[in-house]
């Protein structure tokens, strides 16, 4: 599809192509006309894009995180490179895996290493009744790649391929590392972290890249993930009634509070850690993610209004 990738954008040249939108915002200029600000991505970077014309009628067509095709011309503004953008169009349909590669970077780790450390995390599990659980989650080879191949969120943290699984491991890696400390049951806090966002692979849709299904808005992927646990413990018997609702409580109460979006507070120890590290988690990596291409300069982001700050990078030595 992409003939032309941000890092190889040039000034005065005609960019007529596909993008993701990122940021997008209507102000008035000093003399009171109107014109719309964008940053525009694709697996190599972001690059701002600016509207002055017609700006209203475009502007209703197309929503931050949608798939555009924009009729631009590369220019010179403030030494640095903009996109002068006459024109630009929503693009509806469902994109390939392949396709979406070139709109969105995958894990520095490699989504092949990832997936060799979660089926080594669900290998070193010792509980029979867990690791029939993940038996079941491997028959649904949709669910799996999916779950393989999504982000872990839209615009907040692990906003690439793989990231959900990404997101997922590292998780259940930090767990399995802390359960001596916390005395807490480690094949629960490695089976909690694993599934606990697991009801992303139906809120998510990769429709005109990256967005939300219409369940996943409806329901959200807290109800979406006990759905999915209750459907794979049906499968199996003799599986405990307490450990399914344990893990079922994990994934409900992941989030910590109402106004988070979880029904419950953590209510075992198992929970409460993986609250925290999962909110650990995506914070860090959430500022890192925003280090990359929102820096005012060397030492300092852009404020991050999720967060109500800006964060200092420390200079390399």
């Amino acid at each position: 599809m992409k003939k032309f990738f941000v890092k190889d954008l040039v000034r005065d040249t005609d960019v007529n192509d596909y993008f993701i939108v990122v940021k997008k915002g209507t102000y008035l200029s000093r003399n009171n006309t109107k014109y719309m600000t964008l940053r525009l991505k694709d697996r190599t970077g972001s690059i701002e894009g600016r509207v002055w014309e017609r700006v209203d009628e475009l502007g209703k067509g197309f929503e931050r995180n949608d798939l555009v095709y924009v009729e631009s011309r590369a220019k010179m503004y403030q030494e640095s490179l903009q996109l002068n953008v006459t024109n630009i169009r929503k693009v509806e349909q469902e994109l390939s895996t392949e396709q979406l590669k070139e709109f969105y970077p995958e894990s520095d780790s490699g989504n092949i290493e990832v997936q060799k450390s979660f089926f080594g995390l669900v290998s070193g599990l010792k509980n029979p009744h867990f690791k029939a659980l993940f038996v079941e989650l491997e028959k649904r080879k949709d669910l799996l790649e999916r779950f393989f191949f999504l982000p872990a969120s839209i615009g907040v943290h692990h906003v690439y391929i793989g990231g959900l699984l990404e997101h997922s491991v590292h998780l259940a890696t930090m767990a399995k590392g802390i359960a001596p400390l916390t005395k807490t049951d480690e094949d629960l806090l490695v089976t909690g972290s694993l599934l606990h966002d697991i009801g992303k692979v139906e809120e998510l849709t990769i429709k005109g890249g990256f967005g939300y299904s219409d369940k996943g808005r409806l329901l959200g992927h807290i109800t979406l993930g006990i759905g999915l646990c209750d459907g794979l413990i049906a499968n199996i018997d003799g599986f405990p009634d307490y450990l399914g609702d344990v893990v079922k409580h994990i994934i409900l109460s992941h989030h910590g509070e109402a106004e988070w979006g979880s029904p419950k507070k953590p209510m075992c120890l198992e929970a409460l850690v993986i609250h925290y590290l999962d909110n650990l988690n995506a914070k860090v990596v959430g500022v890192r993610e925003h280090m990359q291409e929102n820096m005012d300069d060397e030492t300092w982001t852009q404020y991050h209004k999720l967060f109500e700050s800006r964060f200092y990078k420390l200079p390399e030595r």
